[in-house]
């Protein structure tokens, strides 16, 4: 690698590491899917045991653990706080851009690296995703390891390195996300090996040294949890992955999206530069130079579409292969100096859309919510369960987003109109630069907009007044799904009761008789109401509990107790924690 080369990927990994870690902490952690994982990881921390995973003490098999030892490692590190909690997701998107850069190098030369490197970073999925805890951050980056061992055998370069990462990045992200980490580096090597004559594919790949890391690396956590429990692999292989993949799983306890559905979101998490894709993918030059990452994004975004359990954020590890696709094109514009037809169409649609919406969006204000509301319910699967279950709900959370539509009205314009002005001087590197800036402003608009909505999703404000009135004998209780509220364990520390919680993910522990003391029927919960002892409950707004006491209440959850506050609690400095002067049955 040159001097120049090292530059360039110091300076896009500078960039990832700004755009992944500032202000990473910031939000609280959400409920479910980060408030469950820091979970699972702090369980396994304190417990000791790194091979069964466990939620609330019931086992939990859902998902295979590489990721639930990365958050206890990094809680080991830096603590139990949300920084640390995301930080393994940071580190697989700073780390994707690094193997992304790899990709286009090897496949485009020198020039497209950082090109391919800069759209990945500032793509709003990945970025958006990679500071969050979630598993499909860390199980794009070790699909984007596999794809590159399996580019440079292909290409016959640096010996055993190639096959080494092909099967290493095969085997964690298997252990990372299961079977589908296994199918699609294999499908998409068989698809090489039979369709481009790659006839030496097989030999060169080296599968006796892919069964050996195979069998040190993925297979021995399976082995482990199978003699610890005879019923984990009939859940894990047949529920969690062959029935999920057909949406028969026991319980269906999300809704998928259509497949327009799913391609739209697609489309939407690697803004601005899927604007590109059909230009880019349209022109013969480019795709006879582009059979690999091709063949990998057609196997990733059709096995998605095929499953009828797909989700908004299936199609993250096609981005790599994506970003190199746009960076051949952008290469190609930025070597022949003036910019193409593609970056004006592009460049007018922004700005077209900023004239067309921004009047719109300003001034209805209802028909704006309809469309946030339109656009949150695409794009997260919690929102979208949560409409289904209650059609007649109108989203708290847009309010709060209205906020920003004045000011991102007036940035669409601008980026636009500056797109366009690059595109028609002719000027294909400044062009590229403003899209980068572009994606920038556009990925930090949608970070200010999840902030806004995070309190709606996290438990972390209901801690502080469940732990001012926290007496020895008191209980906490979550009525419903306990991954929805399960937040409120993970920032009080105090043990958690459920009710009606034996359905979604814990109903395989629930029925092997995991935490049976946990678990309450509601004439248990009717005796432990009417005790002597205070009793804080967790659940929907729709709660109706007869002298509930309301503490604190948000767009969708809310806190109550059986006993009223001290006075003290009431007439204390912090009016955000005093609660009502009545009885609440629900509101």
């Amino acid at each position: 690698m040159s001097d120049r080369t090292a530059l360039h990927l110091a300076g896009c990994l500078a960039l990832s590491v700004v755009l992944a870690l500032y202000q990473l902490g910031e939000r609280p952690l959400s409920s479910p899917a980060e408030a469950r994982y820091a979970l699972i990881a702090r369980e396994m921390l304190e417990r000791g045991d790194w091979v069964q995973p466990r939620l609330n003490g019931v086992r939990y098999y859902e998902k295979p653990p590489l990721l639930y030892w990365s958050v206890a490692a990094s809680y080991r590190l830096f603590g139990q706080n949300e920084m640390a909690s995301r930080l393994p997701s940071a580190v697989s998107y700073i780390a994707t851009v690094a193997v992304t850069f790899f990709l286009a190098h090897e496949l485009l030369g020198a020039s497209a690296a950082p090109l391919a490197a800069l759209v990945l970073a500032t793509s709003a999925g990945p970025l958006l995703y990679g500071r969050s805890l979630f598993t499909d951050t860390l199980f794009g980056l070790w699909l984007a390891v596999s794809f590159l061992g399996l580019v440079l055998t292909v290409r016959g370069r640096r010996g055993l390195l190639g096959p080494l990462l092909f099967w290493s990045g095969l085997s964690l992200a298997g252990l990372t996300k299961g079977l589908v980490g296994i199918v699609l580096p294999l499908g998409t090597a068989s698809t090489c090996w039979l369709l481009f004559g790659r006839k030496r594919l097989p030999h060169d790949l080296r599968p006796l040294l892919g069964a050996a890391i195979v069998s040190l690396v993925l297979v021995p956590w399976h082995l482990l949890l199978a003699a610890r429990d005879p019923a984990f692999m009939r859940f894990y292989f047949v529920n969690e992955h062959v029935l999920r993949f057909f949406n028969a799983r026991e319980p269906v306890d999300y809704t998928p999206l259509s497949i327009g559905g799913f391609w739209l979101a697609t489309a939407l998490w690697l803004l601005p530069w899927s604007l590109f894709l059909p230009a880019a993918i349209a022109s013969p030059d480019l795709r006879r130079g582009l059979a690999l990452p091709l063949a990998w994004s057609v196997w990733v975004l059709a096995f998605f579409t095929t499953s009828a359990s797909r989700l908004e954020y299936y199609a993250l590890p096609a981005f790599p292969a994506l970003a190199v696709i746009v960076a051949a094109y952008w290469r190609r514009a930025i070597d022949a100096r003036p910019a193409p037809a593609g970056a004006r169409v592009a460049a007018w649609i922004v700005l077209g859309i900023g004239v067309a919406l921004v009047p719109w969006l300003v001034a209805s204000r209802e028909s704006t919510a309809e469309f946030l509301t339109s656009l949150i319910t695409l794009l997260d699967g919690v929102y979208r369960d949560y409409l289904v279950a209650h059609p007649d709900v109108s989203f708290a959370v847009v309010e709060r987003c209205l906020r920003l539509i004045r000011p991102f009205a007036v940035f669409i314009l601008l980026f636009g109109g500056a797109a366009l002005l690059a595109s028609r001087l002719s000027r294909a590197r400044l062009a590229f630069t403003i899209w980068v800036l572009g994606a920038v402003g556009l990925v930090w608009f949608a970070e200010l907009g999840h902030r806004l909505v995070a309190p709606d999703r996290s438990q972390r404000d209901l801690a502080p007044i469940i732990r001012a009135l926290w007496e020895p004998t008191a209980e906490l209780v979550v009525w419903g799904t306990y991954e929805d509220y399960c937040g409120v364990s993970l920032y009080t520390g105090y043990p958690t009761r459920m009710l009606d919680s034996a359905r979604g993910d814990l109903l395989f522990g629930y029925r092997r008789g995991d935490a049976s003391g946990l678990f309450l029927t509601r004439e248990g919960f009717e005796r432990l109401w009417a005790s002597n002892g205070r009793v804080f409950v967790v659940g929907d707004r729709g709660l109706d509990i007869p002298g509930a006491i309301l503490l604190a209440a948000g767009p969708r959850s809310m806190l109550v107790t059986n006993r009223p506050p001290p006075l003290a609690f009431r007439h204390g400095e912090d009016p955000s924690r005093r609660p009502p002067d009545k009885e609440s049955g629900g509101s």
